[in-house]
């Protein structure tokens, strides 16, 4: 079999997972308007949401325009202002607006036809008054004249669409119910709608300038330790934008703008393309059961045959799997560690690891604290280890080094001398 043909179906293998997770979800994409810019991109982007659709997702697409009102005023000889961010809206401005808005939603609605021509089921792109507007008004003595905010959202009519099958379109038109015209900010719609119908996911294409330094996942109490800090001012206005979505939208993903492949990485492979900010927690500290005896296993294998770890068993680890703790991310064991039973004051911590994919993410130091917490709850007063290759790691958290003969004599009977092994202890 040919390296490209093992290559499409361990993708399709891992991807399978998340086709099944992401089944009946509802996901929120903002694409800016120099996304838009590239006739390319938005054709690969149309065909992944074709192929989002024929995997039962359902999609609402927020669509950005600054740059092409930048081009637009200009040729007509319209000056731009901004205040904050944000664009001054002059009554001047609203048919060139206008046109511009109707302009390009008309040639994006024509490149998702083209793209999904050939699709199975008819999938069809709809926009409407989904959202009621209201001035932005006067702000630091500046008057944000047509320029607005959400006043209010018809997430039901949205709802109905998407449950017809439909990809609903958000532009930055907006209306207000008298009828007049407002320009809104289109990842602020796109985050409040996400809000407003409790979407699953809110996808945001972002610039490199905006991305970074970002790591690959971020909480949101991380998120905001980094807006104290931004590396620029355009992190710092996209970052307080969505994290104001996280109420009710779990799990935020920052892709990049110029990777046309970032959208259908970031979902269907387990380690992403981009930053994820979650407000639940992306992986899972628990108690190990019998099932997780092969993952345990896959994860320790190439630590045993380096030495760093004793070797185990599988008929081992099956009688010890009731001692261990894992950490899980998307069915993956990525990390565990072990609490063995000495004596009443003293426990044995063992096979502590973190998958190589997933170290520098203080994964071992969570692992650590949750089995000090569980000798605490049993009233041990000490914990040893032995190991040959991390003993400055525990120093780091508390461990001393110790001599053989400070271990329980039920352990020092059992030491290996030619292994020699580092003894470190922690008194609780």
């Amino acid at each position: 079999m040919k390296q490209s043909e093992l290559d499409f179906i361990n993708t399709l293998r891992q991807s399978s997972h998340y086709i099944e997770q992401h089944r009946g979800k509802t996901f929120v994409i903002y694409i800016p308007g120099e996304f838009s810019r590239s006739e390319n991109a938005l054709i690969e982007l149309s065909q992944d949401i074709g192929l989002m659709h024929n995997l039962g997702i359902k999609v609402v697409l927020a669509m950005g325009a600054s740059p092409q009102l930048d081009e637009a005023f200009a040729d007509a000889g319209l000056s731009s202002s901004f205040h904050k961010k944000l664009r001054i809206t002059a009554t001047e401005h609203l048919s060139v607006f206008q046109q511009t808005i109707g302009l390009l939603r008309s040639q994006l609605e024509a490149v998702f036809s083209r793209a999904n021509r050939q699709q199975g089921t008819e999938l069809t792109m709809v926009s409407g008054n989904w959202v009621i507007a209201q001035p932005k008004g006067v702000v630091d003595g500046i008057d944000f004249q047509h320029t607005g905010k959400l006043r209010k959202i018809r997430y039901q009519a949205i709802s109905d669409c998407l449950s017809a099958g439909q990809v609903t379109l958000l532009t930055p038109i907006a209306y207000t119910l008298t009828g007049e015209v407002f320009n809104l900010n289109t990842l602020e719609q796109a985050c409040e709608v996400a809000s407003a119908i409790k979407a699953d996911k809110l996808m945001v294409y972002a610039s490199n300038q905006q991305l970074t330094g970002l790591p690959k996942q971020l909480s949101v109490p991380q998120v905001k330790q980094i807006m104290l800090r931004p590396v620029n001012s355009e992190q710092q206005v996209m970052l307080e934008q969505v994290t104001n979505a996280n109420s009710h939208v779990k799990r935020i993903h920052l892709i990049n703008q110029n990777n046309p492949n970032a959208l259908l990485l970031e979902l269907f492979s387990r380690d992403g393309s981009g930053t994820l900010i979650f407000s639940d927690r992306y992986h899972q500290l628990r108690a190990a059961t019998i099932e997780d005896v092969g993952g345990i296993l896959s994860m320790i294998e190439p630590l045993e045959q380096s030495g760093i770890l004793v070797k185990r068993s599988r008929e081992r680890l099956e009688l010890e799997i009731d001692n261990f703790i894992v950490i899980e991310r998307d069915q993956l064991i990525i990390g565990c560690a072990a609490l063995y039973p000495v004596n009443s004051d003293s426990q044995e911590l063992a096979c502590l690891a973190v998958h190589p994919d997933y170290q520098g993410q203080e994964l071992g130091s969570e692992l650590l604290k949750a089995i000090e917490a569980s000798a605490n709850q049993q009233g041990v007063k000490q914990l040893f280890l032995l190991t040959t290759h991390t003993h400055h790691w525990f120093i780091e958290h508390g461990f001393t080094l110790a001599e053989v003969e400070v271990l329980p004599e039920e352990k020092q009977s059992l030491y290996n001398f030619q292994r020699q092994s580092k003894v470190l202890v922690k008194n609780l």
